[in-house]
């Protein structure tokens, strides 16, 4: 729920005209914090207990109308380490624009339409069990690439035309390497140089979605460095039914740093059912094996539960194992601004995740 930041009309009051213009600033946040027990599956590692945030964050956003329908809008986000007093964590989706009959124009860090798309039906988001930890990689690794909240960034939100809509980015190239150091002379060297679009389309209990993405990037160790690509479509389906909630997603990624056509699949399955303030969660996950590296692909087995306590306050406990081949390094804890994450030393370790937690949204 939206509240005024009672704070700016105090210091209006007191302090400089400017705060007078800025009457309509909202203050939102999340507050996630729970005890979580891991097992790496590390050989000679103890399973480890601990209290962790998981994806904290407060805000502020503002509109000012401009007339003739047009309103300039902004909002500033930042992560908060609640498990470590309130100090302030990773930055989030903070940017400038313009909103009106066409639609919405941004620029600053945002969420791709990629990852937006994918939000949508995973269950257990912003949590060590998130789906991020097998989709959009692409990567033997196990690296996250297509999920991504990504720097200088221009993106287009279109008018909701009888519940389709479309959106649009793109990020621009700074001509460096990953690491900051110079790009060779007519190398396309930024690793988010990318442009990633979507549409999706929700009626009543059904909402359907297709996502595209392509990053430029370069392969540093190369000798001599050349360019290469790496691109991922994305198709998510939802339905409701009655107590019960479905999703569906799955995803071909294809290119990557230092391996052309280096081709893999991954798909998702998401479920709920609703009993009262009750709600049953079980989400399986599997990403298939990276083109050229045999035994590299990897399984999710996910189960939960909430207890909503009210509409904004909600106590959950989860469970999570990641099931690897001997060639894969998936692990648990991807997503951004969760802090502790397990880690596989090598590969075919199966983490596994035991917590419970609180979740007040305001």
């Amino acid at each position: 729920m939206k509240k005024s930041l009672i704070a700016l009309a105090i210091a209006g009051a007191v302090s400089a005209p400017a705060f007078a213009a800025t009457s309509n600033v909202d203050v939102y946040g999340v507050m996630n914090i729970g005890v979580f027990s891991v097992d790496s599956d590390v050989t000679g590692e103890d399973r480890s207990t601990s209290v962790t945030s998981q994806s904290s964050r407060i805000g502020f956003k503002g509109a000012e109308d401009l007339g003739g329908g047009l309103s300039a809008i902004w909002q500033i986000e930042t992560g908060v380490n609640v498990d470590e007093g309130g100090g302030f964590g990773g930055r989030r989706n903070t940017f400038v624009g313009l909103k009106g009959g066409f639609g919405t124009v941004l620029m600053g860090k945002h969420d791709t339409p990629m990852k937006m798309l994918g939000r949508k039906v995973d269950n257990f988001g912003d949590t060590f069990a998130d789906s991020r930890n097998l989709l959009g990689t692409n990567a033997d690794t196990g690296t996250s690439m297509f999920d991504l909240r990504t720097d200088n960034t221009i993106a287009y939100i279109s008018p909701n035309f009888s519940g389709l809509t479309f959106i649009g980015a793109y990020v621009t190239d700074h001509n460096q390497t990953p690491d900051g150091a110079n790009c060779a002379v007519g190398l396309d060297c930024n690793d988010t140089d990318a442009y990633s679009v979507s549409a999706d389309y929700t009626n009543g209990p059904l909402m359907v979605g297709l996502g595209y993405e392509r990053h430029n990037v370069v392969d540093v160790l190369a000798v001599p460095e050349n360019d290469l690509s790496r691109s991922m479509w994305r198709l998510v389906a939802g339905y409701s039914f009655g107590n019960f909630k479905l999703g569906g997603q799955y995803e071909r990624g294809s290119g990557d740093t230092g391996l052309d056509e280096a081709d893999r699949n991954a798909w998702g399955l998401f479920g709920n059912y609703a009993m009262g303030n009750i709600v049953l969660k079980a989400n399986y996950l599997s990403v298939g094996e990276y083109k050229g590296v045999d035994d590299s692909g990897a399984n999710q087995y996910t189960l939960g539960v909430d207890y909503n306590m009210s509409k904004r306050t909600t106590v959950y406990a989860l469970y999570a194992q990641v099931k690897n081949d001997n060639n894969a390094f998936f692990d648990l804890g991807r997503a951004q601004g969760l802090g502790d994450t397990t880690t596989t030393a090598a590969g075919g370790e199966d983490p596994s995740v035991f917590g419970v937690g609180v979740k007040h949204t305001f």
